[in-house]
């Protein structure tokens, strides 16, 4: 009885995974060069875009405030990214992120990415702090961005519950954990973007408005 169970836990979020639908977005850098936001706004059935922001302590992306500018201009609802690394500080990331994005408006939850090294090794102290330093700051907790194994080492823990997640898991697959945004794909063709770009699924049980920054 107790493997049928245990197999039953593992199953629920597959089933809940088959749900996904629509609302879909996109994640944008510097990778997919110039964007035609009035194109991707008016000929794409997109509901929201987040944008990748900073790396570390001293890197911004080379095209986010022209992204931010022009998506909020076409009243696209977008979130920033920032992509952590273990070797700088808590306080230098976060340094670097709010610098970048002051003075812009953000619809949603910023996300932090999370791209363990190898062997896995995140100074998870730190990362705590930069989650918790975020969340002081903008008033609701940042999404956790990372992939399936590094949410089952270190985010499936019961403290990090509160937190909306993206997985990222490009291909067909329905992730096996729990989320709430999905990059199903690093190669979405949207109209007004040359080059391809990862597409983002929302979970059904969860609505845009649970991870829009209240203002």
């Amino acid at each position: 009885m107790r493997k049928i169970l245990l197999f039953l836990t593992m199953a629920l979020p597959l089933l809940a995974g088959a749900q996904t639908t629509a609302p879909m977005g996109i994640f944008v850098s510097q990778n997919q060069g110039t964007v035609d936001w009035p194109t991707v706004r008016e000929q794409n059935d997109l509901e929201f875009v987040y944008i990748m922001t900073t790396t570390g302590a001293t890197i911004s992306d080379q095209r986010c405030l022209t992204n931010i500018v022009q998506a909020q201009k076409v009243g696209l609802p977008l979130g920033c990214v920032h992509r952590y690394d273990r070797h700088f500080s808590a306080q230098g990331q976060f340094d670097n992120f709010k610098a970048t994005v002051k003075g812009y408006h953000m619809d949603l939850a910023p996300a932090v990415y999370v791209v363990p090294d190898n062997p896995y090794d995140l100074n998870i102290k730190r990362l705590d702090m930069l989650l918790q330093m975020m969340e002081k700051e903008y008033g609701v907790k940042p999404l956790i961005m990372t992939s399936q194994e590094a949410y089952l080492k270190y985010f499936s823990l019961e403290r990090y519950g509160a937190y909306h997640v993206i997985i990222v898991s490009n291909g067909l697959k329905f992730p096996s954990t729990r989320y709430t945004f999905w990059q199903y794909t690093d190669k979405e063709k949207v109209a007004g973007i040359v080059e391809y770009v990862p597409g983002l699924k929302l979970h059904l049980t969860y609505k845009l408005a649970d991870v829009k920054i209240k203002n």
